[in-house]
């Protein structure tokens, strides 16, 4: 299979699970509004991070991936502690349908509309 195709079907794969888990859990409610902030923040990240953007940061990739694992981690158990289990959850299902339409949209456009770029394409 040619790397192009195997870009397409594992992103494609991945955001179909993502919406998959919100239509699961839609009766505990998401909050639209942040779920296309969440959108707009994932085609931004994805774009920064196979454009080259994210080179100039200090450290690896992986001390980086490392480093916003944590962050998010401690930021999710932090809101489940701060804010309580509704809203956290909503706020989470806000955040995977923004992360599945973000890389619908992303993989779409810089996968059949353009070309995949090749940072990408090195990594399958």
């Amino acid at each position: 299979m040619e790397p192009r195709t195997k870009v397409l079907l594992t992103d494609g794969f991945l955001a179909v699970l993502c919406l998959v888990q919100v239509w699961l859990n839609i009766d505990d409610g998401v909050s639209w509004p942040l779920a296309a902030l969440f959108t707009v923040t994932t085609v931004l990240a994805i774009y920064a991070g196979e454009h080259g953007a994210t080179d100039r940061l200090p450290g690896s990739k992986i001390t980086r991936t490392v480093a916003l694992i944590v962050v998010l981690g401690a930021a999710i158990l932090t809101g489940g502690y701060l804010l309580g289990p509704d809203l956290i959850t909503s706020i989470l299902l806000a955040g995977l349908a923004g992360l599945g339409v973000g890389m619908l949209c992303y993989r779409a456009y810089f996968g059949l509309v353009r070309p995949v770029p090749p940072t990408r394409l090195e990594r399958v």
